[in-house]
Protein backbone atom coordinates (compact mmCIF):
# COMPACT_ATOMS: atom_id res chain seq x y z
CA UNK A 1 0.00 0.00 0.00
CA UNK A 2 2.70 2.14 0.47
CA UNK A 3 2.79 3.05 -3.70
CA UNK A 4 -0.61 3.78 -3.51
CA UNK A 5 0.10 6.03 -0.54
CA UNK A 6 3.01 7.79 -2.82
CA UNK A 7 0.49 8.38 -5.27
CA UNK A 8 -1.84 9.99 -2.82
CA UNK A 9 0.21 12.71 -1.27
CA UNK A 10 2.15 13.45 -4.92
CA UNK A 11 -2.12 14.67 -6.13
CA UNK A 12 -2.79 16.19 -2.74
CA UNK A 13 0.56 17.99 -3.00
CA UNK A 14 0.47 19.31 -6.59
CA UNK A 15 -3.11 20.13 -6.10
CA UNK A 16 -5.09 22.69 -4.02
CA UNK A 17 -7.83 21.65 -2.75
CA UNK A 18 -8.69 24.69 -0.49
CA UNK A 19 -11.85 25.81 -2.89
CA UNK A 20 -13.26 22.43 -2.27
CA UNK A 21 -12.98 22.77 1.51
CA UNK A 22 -14.43 25.59 1.65
CA UNK A 23 -17.43 24.70 -0.23
CA UNK A 24 -20.52 23.56 1.75
CA UNK A 25 -24.08 21.61 0.54
CA UNK A 26 -25.46 25.30 -0.56
CA UNK A 27 -22.69 25.01 -2.86
CA UNK A 28 -23.21 21.75 -4.54
CA UNK A 29 -26.84 22.13 -4.84
CA UNK A 30 -26.65 25.15 -6.61
CA UNK A 31 -24.39 24.21 -8.81
CA UNK A 32 -21.44 26.83 -7.88
CA UNK A 33 -19.18 23.60 -6.83
CA UNK A 34 -18.99 23.14 -10.64
CA UNK A 35 -17.03 26.70 -11.19
CA UNK A 36 -14.33 25.34 -8.98
CA UNK A 37 -10.92 25.47 -9.49
CA UNK A 38 -10.08 21.91 -9.23
CA UNK A 39 -13.28 20.81 -10.71
CA UNK A 40 -12.63 22.66 -13.75
CA UNK A 41 -9.41 20.74 -14.26
CA UNK A 42 -11.40 17.45 -14.36
CA UNK A 43 -13.50 18.10 -16.88
CA UNK A 44 -12.03 16.38 -19.57
CA UNK A 45 -12.12 12.96 -17.00
CA UNK A 46 -16.01 13.21 -16.71
CA UNK A 47 -16.33 13.81 -20.22
CA UNK A 48 -14.70 10.49 -21.06
CA UNK A 49 -16.35 8.97 -17.97
CA UNK A 50 -19.79 9.44 -19.76
CA UNK A 51 -18.40 8.55 -23.22
CA UNK A 52 -17.27 5.10 -21.64
CA UNK A 53 -20.86 4.59 -19.66
CA UNK A 54 -22.53 5.39 -23.01
CA UNK A 55 -20.14 2.70 -25.54
CA UNK A 56 -20.51 0.72 -22.38
CA UNK A 57 -24.23 0.49 -22.37
CA UNK A 58 -24.58 0.44 -26.24
CA UNK A 59 -22.38 -2.63 -26.13
CA UNK A 60 -24.37 -3.84 -23.57
CA UNK A 61 -27.76 -3.61 -25.80
CA UNK A 62 -25.90 -4.52 -28.68
CA UNK A 63 -24.90 -8.29 -27.16
CA UNK A 64 -28.37 -8.88 -25.87
CA UNK A 65 -29.81 -8.55 -29.39
CA UNK A 66 -27.74 -10.63 -30.62
CA UNK A 67 -27.94 -12.91 -27.96
CA UNK A 68 -32.12 -12.78 -28.15
CA UNK A 69 -31.27 -13.35 -32.27
CA UNK A 70 -29.16 -16.66 -31.70
CA UNK A 71 -31.44 -18.25 -29.33
CA UNK A 72 -34.77 -17.25 -31.98
CA UNK A 73 -32.43 -18.73 -34.73
CA UNK A 74 -31.77 -22.07 -32.43
CA UNK A 75 -35.96 -22.54 -31.89
CA UNK A 76 -36.02 -22.15 -35.48
CA UNK A 77 -33.02 -24.84 -36.39
CA UNK A 78 -34.51 -26.64 -34.21
CA UNK A 79 -38.55 -26.64 -34.93
CA UNK A 80 -37.21 -27.21 -38.85
CA UNK A 81 -35.35 -30.27 -37.96
CA UNK A 82 -38.32 -31.90 -36.16
CA UNK A 83 -40.05 -31.18 -39.44
CA UNK A 84 -37.14 -32.92 -41.38
CA UNK A 85 -37.43 -35.60 -39.14
CA UNK A 86 -41.74 -35.79 -39.05
CA UNK A 87 -41.63 -35.79 -42.89
CA UNK A 88 -38.70 -38.60 -43.09
CA UNK A 89 -40.80 -41.16 -40.94
CA UNK A 90 -44.05 -40.04 -43.06
CA UNK A 91 -42.11 -40.75 -46.05
CA UNK A 92 -40.62 -44.31 -44.77
CA UNK A 93 -43.69 -45.09 -44.01
CA UNK A 94 -45.49 -44.48 -46.97
CA UNK A 95 -42.70 -46.49 -49.04
CA UNK A 96 -42.69 -49.59 -47.19
CA UNK A 97 -43.62 -52.18 -49.30
CA UNK A 98 -46.40 -53.43 -47.33
CA UNK A 99 -47.98 -49.81 -47.84
CA UNK A 100 -47.33 -49.86 -51.49
CA UNK A 101 -49.31 -52.36 -52.70
CA UNK A 102 -52.14 -51.73 -50.03
CA UNK A 103 -52.33 -48.36 -52.18
CA UNK A 104 -51.78 -50.31 -55.47
CA UNK A 105 -54.64 -52.11 -54.22
CA UNK A 106 -56.88 -49.91 -52.71
CA UNK A 107 -56.77 -47.25 -56.26
CA UNK A 108 -57.50 -50.58 -58.25
CA UNK A 109 -54.64 -49.89 -60.71
CA UNK A 110 -54.45 -53.96 -61.09
CA UNK A 111 -50.64 -53.94 -60.50
CA UNK A 112 -48.81 -57.07 -59.45
CA UNK A 113 -45.01 -57.80 -57.57
CA UNK A 114 -42.38 -58.57 -59.28
CA UNK A 115 -40.89 -62.04 -58.58
CA UNK A 116 -37.86 -62.07 -59.96
CA UNK A 117 -34.77 -60.13 -58.89
CA UNK A 118 -33.51 -56.99 -61.18
CA UNK A 119 -30.59 -57.72 -63.85
CA UNK A 120 -27.45 -56.09 -63.22
CA UNK A 121 -26.17 -55.03 -66.81
CA UNK A 122 -22.84 -54.80 -67.19
CA UNK A 123 -20.88 -52.54 -69.59
CA UNK A 124 -18.30 -54.25 -71.27
CA UNK A 125 -16.76 -51.14 -72.68
CA UNK A 126 -14.43 -49.53 -70.62
CA UNK A 127 -15.82 -45.89 -71.03
CA UNK A 128 -13.43 -42.88 -71.20
CA UNK A 129 -13.07 -40.03 -68.85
Amino acid sequence: MSWFNKIADAIRGSEDFSDIKSSNVRDFLTGNILTKNFIRKQYGLVIMIAVLAFLYIDNRYYCETQLATEIELKKKIQDAKYESLTISAELMEISRQSNVMKAVNLNGLNLIENTTPPIVIEDSVPSKK
